[in-house]
């Protein structure tokens, strides 16, 4: 299993899987290789849809070399003619060098090259998909396609180009010349005007002699392309349409294009350059027609591209922050990749012209008053004072030094007063006080600006932001926000070992893991939290990264949480609203940003919005039942899953009426589903309604009417979910009562399931 393994959330936003079952699609046809218009085989009507017969062709090789077609539903490819590909180069990135060979790819990829902005997609800039072993195929296709109404390349409308490049690999071809590699290219070819077509375009690199007969010379490189198959020109408009598929075996490379119902497959021997003995990473991406050129999409473009790998496994690639080709577009790689498992195992990016956060193969972050997110999609709250590892990997460590809140008028909060990284022999520190910090010392530079190190890493500013890159793709981007500094940490392979308060433990993405390399489930409580875990990634003073910054830092843990229930009600409704007018939904999140808008101000509830919802949590307000007041926690059978579930009280032993401040109700990860859910009552005191009861404020309190037993509290979820338990408690410092109550569960609302028999519980001091 390899490292930090990830699943398939997260942090992310686009994790999807395609369940498409190709079933022995040899078993269903036989093939042969027969006359141009005539049928390869018999065209045996397919029982499949659309997509799944697409899956299966572009899986079905092609009889032999040459050109095909296929239409859907015949699961079968008929021979057509092949036409002379366009004269033109689809040239390697600017520093072309050899290109990944996995498993080293983590330490020895090139990295991206200099491009027009830091993350223009194109020219070194991209994700690829890395797999242990050998590739035999890849699909390059759009998710989603958003904002685009156009493109233009080179002033021509709809010229541009579909990629699947290799990465650079080692070639029979280049025996007696050092340092020369193969590169291949899958290429649909869309000039806008006249023909388009499909094709392979071969290269050798550093090649640095006169290349073979039936080549052509580039620089000290040499290239040729496959026979081409027309393909009907495709507009912009049709991209979520389209994909385009490279196929190897030891006999035949191919390169296959669909429009929808109808594929193109062009094909040459594997003996050019050897692919399918080297086949490893592979890159696609919508590029320029060609020569290094662009292709630029109408102002508001998103694409969600997606790569399929074909391994003969079901295990989801490894992303690389690389690309092979020199063609460009002009929207930025942003975000973190996502990735799906299963029988198309994928990666996905997004790209797009709307700026939102940086490109990394995996995130995680340090926000606020502090809320930490893990690269496998864990989140905590943590409150403790002093410096301490972030991230460590084996090309960058991020630190950061957490202070009280107290000079912001909460010393119950803990905010980062800085944060530094080390990438190669270079220190960048961000300090909330002095600013930025280029090894040791104070540097100035302009919103816009770029900052080159010798280590090969940069800086770029944005506004408030500082973004630091090393050639490998690790980043780390800091925010500078009054009186404190939030934190974006990247890495540029994933997965990859990497430790500190920001990683699971190795393989997993539900436990963390101390510095001396104890595993703690979660989600964990406060001592451990702190005095386990926490203090075991303090970093020792001699090996600050922070230091520069000159913060005056008190090691310290917290005695107490600090939720955003503490808030006087007045701020803590105000903060709410402001979270939930962002849209923040998540229980988990909209508890973190109500704190935080509350403490740090109403801009704080921006670093929220648009954030997916954590996978699992660890430590927060809804992991640790209801705060501050006097909790009952009551288990659920195992399995239990409905959509409503009912507190239904038949006595109180201090009042003639039900009580509740808060009804929480948890699943098997210990996220509070009822925290603002809708919320029935079968009666109610007047002036404590049943809202009060999934407030997330034990101030606050539901009463039923006096003496109107039984008296029913009913959460709605939703939809029907696997439970774990419920928590039900009342206002800190009641005096002791006993209440009896049965728990019972619906997936309806109408028919009703006794979960837990009445019992009775006791709550408050003696």
């Amino acid at each position: 299993m390899p490292p930090d393994k990830f699943s398939a959330p997260k942090h992310r936003k686009l994790r999807r899987i395609l369940g498409v079952a190709a079933a022995v699609v040899t078993a269903l046809v036989t093939t042969m290789l027969v006359p141009p218009g005539a049928a390869a085989g018999t065209a045996t009507p397919s029982p499949m849809t659309t997509p799944q017969w697409h899956t299966a062709m572009t899986r079905l090789a092609a009889p032999a070399k040459g050109c095909y077609t296929a239409s859907y539903p015949a699961v079968a490819w008929q021979s057509a003619s092949c036409a002379t590909a366009p004269n033109q180069r689809y040239a390697p990135k600017a520093d072309a060098v050899a290109g990944p060979h996995l498993p080293a790819v983590a330490k020895t990829g090139a990295g991206p090259a200099a491009g027009p902005t830091p993350d223009v997609v194109g020219n070194g800039i991209d994700f690829s998909a890395g797999v242990s072993g050998l590739l035999n195929g890849a699909t390059g296709s759009f998710s989603t396609v958003s904002g685009v109404t156009s493109e233009t390349g080179g002033g021509v409308p709809n010229s541009y180009s579909l990629q699947l490049n290799s990465a650079p690999f080692t070639s029979p071809v280049c025996a007696g010349h050092p340092g020369c590699q193969g590169w291949e290219q899958f290429i649909f070819a869309n000039p806008g005007s006249g023909s388009s077509s499909a094709f392979i375009q071969f290269w050798i690199l550093n090649y640095f002699t006169t290349c073979p007969a039936g080549w052509s010379s580039y620089l000290s490189d040499c290239y040729r392309n496959s026979p081409a198959v027309a393909v009907p020109s495709q507009p912009i408009a049709n991209l979520a349409g389209l994909s385009l598929s490279g196929n190897v075996t030891s006999l035949t490379d191919s390169a296959v294009m669909s429009t929808g119902g109808t594929l193109y497959s062009a094909g040459t021997a594997d003996s050019t350059l050897g692919l399918s003995t080297a086949w490893n990473a592979v890159e696609f991406m919508i590029g320029g027609n060609g020569g290094g050129s662009s292709a630029n999409f109408n102002a508001g473009s998103t694409i969600t591209v997606k790569t399929v790998t074909h391994n003969g496994t079901t295990a989801a690639p490894t992303c690389l922050t690389e690309g092979f080709t020199g063609e460009t577009n002009n929207l930025n790689l942003v975000n973190s990749a996502a990735y799906s498992t299963g029988a198309s195992p994928s990666i996905e990016s997004v790209q797009s012209n709307v700026l939102t956060t940086p490109p990394s193969c995996a995130a995680a972050h340090g926000t606020g008053d502090t809320h930490l997110e893990t690269f496998g999609g864990t989140y905590y709250d943590f409150q403790a004072d002093g410096t301490f590892t972030l991230a460590r990997s084996s090309a960058m460590t991020v630190q950061s030094n957490q202070v009280s809140g107290a000079s912001l008028g909460w010393p119950g909060a803990a905010v980062n007063s800085a944060v530094a990284t080390q990438m190669g022999a270079d220190t960048v520190a961000v300090c909330a006080s002095r600013g930025l910090m280029v090894n040791g010392n104070a540097t100035s530079l302009t919103s816009g600006g770029t900052l080159s190190l010798p280590s090969g890493d940069t800086i770029v500013r944005t506004g408030n932001q500082y973004a630091v890159t090393d050639p490998q793709g690790d980043s780390m981007t800091a925010t500078m926000n009054p009186g404190y500094v939030d934190v974006h940490v990247g890495l540029g392979t994933y997965p990859q070992p990497v430790s500190g308060l920001l990683a699971n433990a190795p393989g997993t993405n539900n436990q963390l893991r101390t510095s001396t390399g104890t595993v703690i489930s979660i989600p964990v409580d406060l001592t451990t939290l702190y005095q386990v875990y926490g203090d075991s990634w303090r970093v020792p003073a001699g090996q600050s990264l922070v230091a520069v910054c000159g913060d005056n830092t008190q090691n310290s843990d917290p005695a107490t949480p600090f939720w955003a229930d503490q808030l006087p009600a007045a701020l803590h409704d105000r903060a709410l609203a402001v979270c939930q007018k962002d849209g923040v939904k998540n229980a988990t999140l909209l508890e973190a940003c109500t704190l935080d808008t509350a403490v740090l101000g109403d801009g704080a509830a921006t670093e929220f919005i648009g954030e997916p919802a954590p996978v699992n949590v660890a430590f927060s307000e809804d992991t640790a039942g209801p705060p501050n007041g006097e909790n009952v926690a009551v288990a659920l059978p195992a399995g239990s899953k409905d959509r409503y579930v009912r507190l239904s009280y038949t006595a109180n032993s201090m009042q003639t009426g039900a009580q509740a401040a808060e009804f929480a109700v948890y699943d098997a990860t210990n996220h509070n589903l009822a925290l603002n859910a809708p919320v029935t009552a079968s009666s109610t005191t007047p002036g404590f309604p049943g809202p009060n009861g999934v407030d997330g404020n034990t101030g606050t309190y539901w009463q039923g009417t006096a003496g109107a037993w039984p008296s029913t509290l009913t959460v709605d979820l939703g939809a029907a979910i696997p439970l774990g338990s419920v928590g039900i408690a009342l206002p800190p410092g009641w005096p002791k009562r006993t209440q009896t109550l049965s728990v019972l569960g619906s997936a309806n609302g109408t028919t009703w399931t006794t979960l837990v028999g009445p019992a009775t519980y006791t709550w408050g001091a003696p």
